[in-house]
Formats: C-alpha cells, sequence, structure tokens
C-alpha cells in the first residue's frame, strides 16, 4: 500500500512494484523458513494441503484486516483505492503462485517456473529467527507500519 503512494503511472507500476517488494522481501530472514520446511516435507500431498491451506486462510484473514485497518489510516486517505488494491494484491501475489502451485498433483511448467523464481528468492542462510520469534518480529512490523500510517 505504500507503494500505491509513490509509484507513478497508474496501477500496473504499483502492482510490479508490489510483486517486486515482495520477492526483495523475500531475501530478508523473516522467521517462515521453519514453517516452510514443515509444510514441504509433508509425507504425502494431502497431509501437506492440510498444513498449507489453514495457514494459508489464516493469513489472507490477518492480510483482510491489515489492509482494512490502513484503508482507513490518514496516510492511505488520498489514495485511490485501485492504487492501494493493486499494490496489496501484487504484494501478495508470489505466494499465490505457490499456493496454486501446491494445489496440482501436477503443475504446469510455467507454473513450476515461477515458483521457483519466487523460491530462489527467499533468505537461504541459517534464520536467525526461531517460528515463535518470527512471528512475534513480523508482527512487531506490522503493527508499527498500522501505528506510523495513523500518526502521519
Amino acid at each position: 500500500m505504500a507503494l500505491a503512494k509513490v509509484v507513478p503511472g497508474g496501477e500496473i507500476p504499483v502492482f510490479l512494484a508490489a510483486v517486486l517488494s515482495h520477492l526483495a522481501l523475500d531475501a530478508v530472514p523473516h522467521g517462515d523458513s521453519g514453517i516452510g520446511h514443515w509444510v514441504h516435507s509433508s509425507p504425502d500431498r494431502k497431509t501437506k494441503l492440510s498444513r498449507l491451506l489453514p495457514m494459508s486462510v489464516a493469513d489472507q484473514v490477518i492480510a483482510l484486516v491489515v489492509f482494512l485497518a490502513l484503508l482507513r489510516s490518514p496516510a492511505f486517505a488520498s489514495v485511490p483505492l485501485p492504487l492501494l488494491l493493486a499494490g496489496a494484491i501484487g504484494s501478495m501475489l508470489p505466494d499465490y503462485v505457490s499456493g496454486l502451485r501446491d494445489l496440482f498433483p501436477k503443475p504446469p511448467p510455467w507454473l513450476e517456473n515461477l515458483h521457483r523464481l519466487h523460491d530462489r528468492c527467499h533468505f537461504r542462510g541459517r534464520d536467525p529467527f526461531s517460528i515463535p520469534g518470527g512471528l512475534i518480529f513480523q508482527t512487531l512490523l506490522v503493527l508499527s507500519a498500522i501505528f506510523l500510517a495513523w500518526k502521519w
């Protein structure tokens, strides 16, 4: 949503900037590598989906609540809704692509290639966060963003 405020040219540039920002920020350790390993080490596809889907639903509910909280904030009051939606959707697209790929027993090659690109952007070192530490870190970042958006 912050990109919607500063990237010129309309919805498409905002959307593309948001996708790129997601990929860039995935390179920063943020504590979810343990979760990813847990999901992708599933013994079979059914177990993988039973682990992935509840987390995805929770992620989307949280994203919607944060979007609505930011939408009402003074920081974004002057930004048109289509730009804010383009930024929000673009920022989540890489995860949607990977999630969509996980739903297919044998994903099409183009989807597999997009997933591999997304996967290559993730931090590869030893994650300094545990899963609970990463969730706390991410929660503090989101709450800080909401606070700043309301104090702007």
